[in-house]
């Protein structure tokens, strides 16, 4: 099984149990999106915290996320625990 590193709290765990957000083309996040640029978050709020207040998931799409892309994937992400 694969692994990958959790952006949140920098643990290695499979990749089916973390969260994956991605960017297309045209910039858009998306969750579970299997193409683009993305990044894996544990489904824990704390992670998901880390991930977007430390500025942490811009650095890993290499965009900057304005408040009310971050607010909008926040709600979608608490929807998915």
């Amino acid at each position: 099984m694969p692994e990958r590193t959790c952006i949140g709290c920098r643990r290695r765990k499979d990749q089916k149990s973390l969260i994956r957000i991605a960017r297309d083309a045209m910039g858009h996040l998306a969750l579970c999106a299997g193409f683009g640029r993305g990044a894996y978050v544990c489904p824990a709020p704390e992670c998901i915290a880390e991930a977007l207040t430390k500025g942490r998931l811009e650095r890993a799409l290499k965009q900057k996320l304005n408040q009310a892309e971050l607010g909008d994937l926040q709600e979608e992400l608490c929807k998915l625990r």
